[in-house]
């Protein structure tokens, strides 16, 4: 496939990423349900929400933020090829660094003293709660801090070498092999810096580097050589197979700890090792058995998938305000906690992509989102 056929529009990877902006929404929903320390919202949790729930977000977590990854890696080649370094770079600041900037700095300080306001109308002006309460962060914005690190890197790597040569199509073995040294990364990184371990800004979480690292790096390998068509489909299924029966050994790593996450979630032991492989054969084998299985059966798209793709990144950054704002309404509820879940769930959804596309409307809006 020639490198023009590449710059046409390529539905099925607008399709995978509303359903995984769909994930991301789905495990912010669930993360008080889960017993995860969460916003302003009190952890509501039993013993079956626990379970259910920890595996749904371990497993999301695993794989949907790195096929992000891969996913932009993949379009960067292209973009600086056709914009060079300079506009590139100024593309990226105004659709990344712009939005990054203005929630940090002015919606989710907004949206936090709002919240506070409702708890405690009238005890503290807003600028007084920004210097005494609140606690300056990017909130659920890391992941642009993380891109446009990579992108950085992409940039000064395009400016002291050439592009990548073309290469042959990843077989099961080169994949396996990926996996090995992805994990054995991701453990030895987790040695010092546990699952958890974020820096004082909240910009990284090393933990989760090696997985998002490599994924990027594989995304700009795969656009030079047209692997995304290129990978033949019986690859894909293998690895969307091994990805789905690592998904179904959750329940013996539940076992292995007792019900509990901390044992897993970093040092020298014999537990994060086993859970640091688990998570990349997860992480490896649903984004490259996702990514085939929508080329396969999702190629197409109508008027409503289109309206959707076209959303996901003002989903990305509008839908933590939908999610916190449902689960606050829910608080004095008697119901339990996945039912809370679904109730997110099944709101959260429609109104983020609602609100989104109706914030896209407004004037400049469109042209960063």
């Amino acid at each position: 496939m020639t490198s023009g056929m590449q710059r046409t529009r390529l539905f099925f990877i607008d399709n995978l990423r509303v359903l995984l902006i769909v994930l991301v929404i789905a495990f912010h929903a669930g993360a008080p349900y889960a017993g995860v320390p969460w916003y302003t919202i009190p952890s509501e949790t039993t013993e079956l929400s626990e379970f259910v729930l920890g595996w749904l977000l371990t497993v999301w977590v695993a794989f949907f933020l790195g096929l992000f990854f891969m996913i932009s890696g993949y379009f960067t080649p292209g973009s600086y090829d056709r914009k060079g370094s300079a506009t590139f770079l100024k593309d990226r600041f105004l659709r990344v660094g712009v939005p990054f900037g203005f929630f940090v700095l002015v919606v989710m300080p907004s949206f936090s003293y709002f919240l506070h306001w409702l708890d405690s109308p009238g005890t503290l002006s807003y600028w007084q709660f920004l210097v005494s309460e609140y606690y300056w962060e990017t909130h659920h914005l890391w992941f642009l801090v993380n891109l446009l690190f990579f992108t950085g890197l992409y940039v000064v790597w395009r400016g002291i070498a050439n592009p990548l040569k073309k290469l042959n199509p990843p077989g099961n073995v080169s994949i396996f092999l990926f996996v090995l040294l992805l994990a054995v990364v991701t453990f030895v990184v987790r040695i010092w810096y546990p699952v958890g371990v974020w820096d004082p800004f909240k910009l990284v979480e090393p933990a989760y580097l090696p997985h998002f690292c490599g994924l990027f790096a594989v995304g700009v390998a795969a656009y030079r050589s047209n692997w995304i068509y290129k990978v033949p489909t019986r690859v894909g299924v293998t690895w969307l197979k091994i990805g789905i029966i690592a998904v179904f050994l959750f329940p013996v790593l539940y076992m292995m700890g007792e019900g509990k996450f901390a044992p897993f979630v970093g040092g020298a032991a014999w537990r994060p090792c086993v859970f640091a492989f688990w998570e990349t054969f997860v992480c490896v084998g649903m984004c490259a058995g996702l990514l085939i299985l929508f080329r396969e059966r999702v190629a197409s798209q109508e008027k409503l998938g289109k309206v959707l793709s076209s959303n996901v990144y003002a989903v990305y950054l509008f839908h933590l305000l939908v999610v916190v704002s449902l689960q606050r309404a829910l608080i004095t509820m008697e119901l339990h906690p996945l039912g809370k879940f679904v109730l997110v769930v099944a709101a959260g959804i429609p109104l983020s992509f609602l609100i989104s596309h109706c914030i896209r409307k407004l004037p400049l809006a469109k042209s960063i989102l």
